[in-house]
């Protein structure tokens, strides 16, 4: 089983690119995926932060309002760690189910937006691959998809690693600077030759 650990700041491209290796063929575990799955009405997540907070961050409906908390999540560090603190420890619990039950899987891409901040996925994966843009197409993709402002799609953007630090880090480097086929193109280039180099 050889583990691809895909990353990149928001707004980088790497759901697309999780997509796109999909479609080549490769099993993928996305971490977004299973916060999301972990913070419906519930699930662990959701009674963690409950229990933590209250109904503070509970709407009319009783489901989590994941906006309310983005916004004060990227305006308190202190928040972040509290909330990163409940989180974490259970997002790598669940993935390590999920690879469990793909081990006789030969490629796994692991979807990590946070690979090199928070460390505690380096030793599961064999590779790190990286999608990059620069910062104005970062800033662009967040506000058209998040429907942001720019202030806070700024202060999400820096309140993560800057890019050069990543680039230094990753093993490999795809730069999301064009349209999806030129992506495609870079993706498959980057399967193939791994295909070649492994077996």
């Amino acid at each position: 089983m050889f583990i691809i650990g895909l990353t990149g700041g928001i707004g980088s491209g790497k759901s697309a690119a999780a997509e796109i290796l999909k479609e080549l063929g490769l099993k993928v575990i996305d971490l977004d995926l299973i916060t999301h799955e972990l913070m419906r009405p519930g699930e662990l997540g959701y009674i963690e932060i409950k229990k933590e907070f209250g109904e503070k961050y509970i709407d009319t409906k009783g489901a989590l309002d994941r906006k309310l908390l983005r916004q004060e999540i990227f305006s308190s560090f202190d928040l972040k760690k509290r909330i990163e603190s409940i989180l974490h420890p259970i997002i790598f619990e669940e993935c390590n189910k999920q690879l469990n039950l793909l081990k006789h899987e030969k490629y796994i891409v692991l979807v990590i937006p946070l690979l090199f901040e928070t460390k505690n996925y380096i030793s599961l994966i064999d590779e790190s691959l990286l999608i990059d843009c620069d910062l104005e197409t970062q800033i662009e993709r967040v506000i058209k998809r998040d429907s942001v402002s720019k202030a806070l799609a700024n202060r999400i953007i820096k309140n993560q690693m800057n890019r050069q630090e990543k680039q230094l880090l990753a093993d490999k480097v795809i730069l999301n600077d064009g349209d999806i086929n030129h992506l495609e193109n870079q993706l498959d280039s980057y399967y193939k030759k791994l295909l070649m180099d492994i077996t």
